[in-house]
């Protein structure tokens, strides 16, 4: 048996790790893209309101404050990332 291999022979490593060395550019840029929202201040109605985008850039709606864009995308199953 070797470094490399468990005791039933099998290749040991990191799986996950390898097939993201795998996937294609544009499979890991769409990576998670579903599952990830971007909030960040933005101007709504001419008073100061917090933008929520998908993680391509699309505009999926605002809220009064940060907590509330937050809260609506946990509901709704989404993890938040903020940009200043």
């Amino acid at each position: 048996m070797s470094d490399n291999t468990h005791a039933n022979g099998k290749p040991a490593g990191n799986f996950k790790a390898m097939a993201l060395r795998r996937m294609s550019g544009t499979d890991f840029l769409a990576l998670g893209s579903d599952k990830i929202v971007f909030v960040k201040p933005v101007a709504a109605e001419g008073s100061q309101a917090y933008g929520v985008y998908s993680a391509s850039g699309e505009e999926l709606g605002w809220a009064e404050s940060f907590e509330l864009a937050e809260a609506t995308a946990f509901k709704n199953d989404f993890a938040v990332a903020t940009l200043h």
